[in-house]
């Protein structure tokens, strides 16, 4: 699922892409002055296991924190969180989350390509 939605090589200025990713539910975790990571966080009651739905933007032209940088994003990552720290990223998307990530990676991308 996550390769039908493309993502990687979308470039626009860093403050377009933050307010569209906040804007969607996205948080920025980390950054530095060349990468921003976007997380979204999903909860599996039953398990009591988080998992996430990672965006990475890498600037390309300027340093982050300045909106008018250029951003070139990845694809989307899925990944399960291990305690105490750390990300499995070979897990498969849940069934009761695959509708959900679906749906906001295709608005982010018509949002980021329009």
């Amino acid at each position: 699922m996550l390769e039908e939605i493309q993502l990687k090589g979308i470039r626009k200025t860093f403050g377009e892409v933050e307010s569209v990713l906040t804007g969607l539910g996205f948080v920025r975790w980390s950054w530095d002055y060349n990468k921003a990571v976007y997380d979204m966080k999903y909860h599996e009651e039953k398990t009591g296991q988080d998992y996430y739905l990672r965006i990475m933007a890498r600037a390309v032209e300027g340093q982050l924190e300045n909106p008018k940088a250029i951003v070139e994003l990845e694809n989307a990552a899925f990944a399960r969180h291990i305690f105490p720290h750390g990300l499995d990223y070979s897990v498969e998307i849940p069934e009761a989350f695959r509708e959900a990530v679906a749906s906001v990676l295709k608005e982010a991308h018509q949002k980021l390509t329009a």
